[in-house]
């Protein structure tokens, strides 16, 4: 084989296997416990909370959208959104402070509409009609996005900017604020045991967000040790994943009012 026919083939074979590679990609459903189911995933529509199907070795389950942190399936992620009175799977675009995502509103298959959602658990679906108005209300804690969008410099094709400038705004304001010069000295120790007091509760219940919620009040509990400011985004992060345990409410209120004295 001449040597020009042996490099062609060192070069053609590896390519055929690309394919192959692709192909054997599993898709997989990560459970809110963490753990990763891998196989064959099915999203399945539903009038209220959508469902979805994982099947492998024989078996298959089938969990809520509210049972499940993600869902990997031809080579995208989705993640459950709640969506008016529903929970909708809505494929990833991009995630952030502010996340961007695509989804069916007609169940036909075109991902052509946009919703957007903050850490805050506020979300918007994207305007056709009076966008500037609606969007720059909505990113109004980020004046400088707000303003650009006002004056039109930012619009609807620039969704993707728009997120980015955000998540780059907040990004910067939280910073800011952990940056502040705080004295160890002055810790407040009714705000620690209050955080204190609200995990110890929170490991006591049995909701579908509680990991969500735990994870956000041990930020909070490292800010409050070091008597830093508690952005607003994880106080209201908490009130959304605390919405599913309503015997706390009252604990959660009292904590985020004195979080911001």
């Amino acid at each position: 084989m001449s040597l020009q026919k042996t490099f062609a083939c060192a070069f053609i074979i590896p390519l055929l296997f690309v394919p192959i590679l692709t192909w054997a990609q599993t898709d997989f459903v990560v459970k809110l416990s963490g753990d990763t189911l891998k196989g064959t995933v099915k999203i399945l529509t539903h009038e209220q909370i959508e469902r979805v199907q994982v099947a492998g070795n024989g078996m298959k389950t089938t969990f809520t959208g509210l049972q499940v942190r993600s869902v990997g399936k031809d080579n995208h992620v989705f993640k459950a959104v709640k969506y008016e009175n529903t929970v909708r799977f809505m494929r990833v675009i991009k995630s952030g402070y502010l996340s961007l995502y695509a989804f069916n509103i007609d169940s036909q298959n075109t991902w052509n509409d946009l919703f957007l959602t903050k850490l805050d658990g506020t979300g918007l679906e994207v305007p056709n009609l009076s966008f500037k108005k609606i969007l720059g209300k909505y990113l109004s804690d980020c004046p400088d996005v707000k303003n650009r969008i006002d004056h039109g410099d930012l619009s609807k094709n620039d969704l993707d900017r728009i997120v980015d400038f955000y998540n780059a705004c907040m990004q910067t304001k939280t910073e800011a604020m952990n940056t502040r010069p705080a004295d160890p000295d002055v810790v407040d120790s009714e705000k620690v045991l209050a955080v204190k007091n609200l995990i110890t509760k929170v490991e006591a219940e049995n909701f579908v967000t509680k990991k969500d919620a735990l994870d956000i009040l041990k930020d909070i509990a490292s800010k409050v040790k070091k008597n830093q400011p508690v952005p607003n985004y994880l106080m209201e992060g908490l009130k959304s994943y605390l919405v599913e345990a309503p015997s706390l409410t009252k604990e959660m209120e009292s904590l985020v009012e004195l979080l911001k004295k």
